[in-house]
C-alpha cells in the first residue's frame, strides 16, 4: 500500500553522549562503545546509583541546557538538509521534564518562575532561533515523546498545514529522574543490559535529536536527497499502571500492530526492530512477549532486534529521537548495529539481540518507544526508494 503524500527525512542533527553528529554516534555504536561511567558528584550527592550516560563536552547555561541541546541539534539538522527554512516551518518537540535543573533549584528554595522552563521552552527556543511562525506542539509523552513528535509532524505535513517541519526529542540530564527511578528500584546495578538474563534496570542518559521532514515531492523538487521515508506511527495508551507495562505485552503489541496496519504491511516485511529495550525486568519482558506474539502469530520469523540504551542510557524524552537517528543511519548503511550490554539472552524473554554489526538488506525498520502510563508507540521508517 502506498501512502500519499510521502514524507521524508532530509536532515538529521543530534547531540549524544557518544558523539555530536549522526556519523560519530554511528561509528561508536558499531565499535560497541558505551557512554556509561561513574560520576563522583552524583555519589557525593548521595545517589544510590552514581552511574549515568551524560554528555561531558557540551557547555550550556545550566538552566537552559535543554534549550541549548535542542538548538544545537536543530542547527545541525538544517545544515544537513541544506535548506533555508520557510517562516511557516512547523516545530514539534517532545520531552519528559523540560529544564530539570530549574525544578531542582526551585526545590532548594530559589525564586524561579518555573513556567519559563517547561517543555514548550524548547519548542519556542528553536522557533526563535530560526524566526519560525508555523504550527507547533510540545509533547510531554515521557519516554515515547520523540516518536510522538515525529508522528505529529508527519500528519501535519500530510495534511498540508506546513511545507517543512523540525521534529524530535530533547532531554537534559535530570537528578530528579535519578531520585525517582532509584526509589522505584528501576536503576541498574550492573549497567544497562537490554534483554539480557542479568539485566537489573536502566541508566539515565541525556541528549537531543531533531529531524528536518518534508513532503517527498517538495524535497526532490529542490534537489534534496531523502535519507529515509517516515511512513506510519502506531500509538496505543493502555493506561494499565502509572509505571508498569501490561505484563503480557498486549499494549505494546497493539501499537506495533497499528503501525503495520496504517502502513499496509505485514510483520513479514519488517527487516529490523530497534527495540525500546530499557533493561528493566518488567519492560523488557513485556516487549519480548509483544514482539514474539506479533511476529509468531503471523507465522513470521523475528527480524534482527537491537537496542541502544546499553550504549546511550535512557534519555527519556530524547531516547526515541536518538534511536530514530540510529535507524536512519542503519538504513543508509544497510547494517543493524550491535546491542551494547547484551550478552546472554533471558531464557524467559527469548529475545537474542545483535551482538555485532549485521550487514543485511534493510527496507523497513520499526522504532519502538514505550513510556510510563501505558504510552506505547511504534514508528515505521522505510529506506528511500524513488
Amino acid at each position: 500500500m502506498s501512502l500519499a503524500p510521502r514524507v521524508v527525512i532530509t536532515g538529521v542533527g543530534l547531540v549524544s553522549p557518544l558523539g555530536h553528529d549522526p556519523a560519530s554516534l554511528w561509528q561508536q555504536l558499531l565499535a560497541g562503545a558505551s557512554a556509561a561511567r561513574d560520576w563522583p558528584e552524583l555519589a557525593a550527592e548521595g545517589h544510590r546509583c552514581a552511574q549515568a550516560c551524560r554528555i561531558a563536552d557540551f557547555e550550556a547555561e545550566p538552566l537552559r541546557r535543554g534549550r541549548a541541546l535542542a538548538i544545537a541539534a536543530a542547527e545541525q539538522a538544517v545544515s544537513s538538509a541544506a535548506i533555508t527554512l520557510p517562516a511557516g516551518t512547523g516545530v514539534y518537540i517532545g520531552s519528559t521534564l523540560g529544564e530539570s535543573a530549574a525544578f531542582e533549584q526551585a526545590a532548594e528554595g530559589k525564586p524561579i518562575e518555573l513556567s519559563q522552563y517547561l517543555i514548550p521552552s524548547f519548542t519556542e527556543g528553536v522557533r526563535a532561533r530560526f524566526g519560525l511562525a508555523g504550527p507547533r506542539a510540545s509533547l510531554a509523552t515521557a519516554c515515547a515523546a520523540g516518536n510522538y513528535a515525529v508522528g505529529a509532524a508527519l500528519e501535519t505535513l500530510r495534511h498540508g498545514r506546513c511545507e517543512v517541519a523540525l521534529a524530535g526529542g530533547v532531554e537534559p540530564f535530570s537528578r530528579l529522574s535519578m531520585v525517582g527511578f532509584s526509589r522505584a528500584r528501576a536503576m541498574a546495578s550492573n549497567g544497562c543490559r537490554p534483554f539480557d538474563a542479568a539485566r537489573s534496570g536502566m541508566l539515565l542518559g541525556e541528549g537531543a535529536a531533531l529531524f528536518v521532514l518534508e513532503r517527498a515531492d517538495a524535497a526532490l523538487a529542490r534537489g534534496a536527497q531523502p535519507l529515509a521515508e517516515v511512513v506510519a506511527l502506531g500509538l496505543g495508551c493502555d493506561a494499565h499502571h502509572p509505571t508498569a507495562p501490561l505484563a503480557d505485552g498486549s499494549g505494546m503489541r497493539a501499537a506495533m500492530a497499528t503501525a503495520l496496519a496504517v502502513a499496509g504491511i505485514t510483520p513479514h516485511e519488517i527487516d529490523w526492530v530497534n527495540a525500546h529495550g530499557s533493561g528493566t525486568r518488567a519492560s523488557d519482558a513485556a516487549e519480548a512477549r509483544a514482539l514474539l506474539g506479533l511476529f509468531g502469530d503471523a507465522g513470521a520469523a523475528l527480524p534482527p532486534v537491537s537496542g541502544s540504551k546499553g550504549a546511550l542510557g535512557h534519555a527519556l524524552g530524547a531516547a526515541s529521537a536518538l534511536e530514530l537517528a540510529i535507524c536512519v543511519e542503519g538504513l543508509r548503511a544497510q547494517t543493524v548495529p550491535p546491542t551494547a550490554g547484551h550478552e546472554v539472552p533471558d531464557a524467559e524473554a527469548g529475545i537474542a539481540c545483535t551482538k555485532a554489526p549485521l550487514p543485511r538488506r534493510l527496507r523497513w525498520v520499526m522504532n519502538n518507544a514505550f513510556a510510563f502510563g501505558g504510552l506505547n508507540s511504534a514508528l515505521l521508517l522505510r529506506a528511500w526508494e524513488d
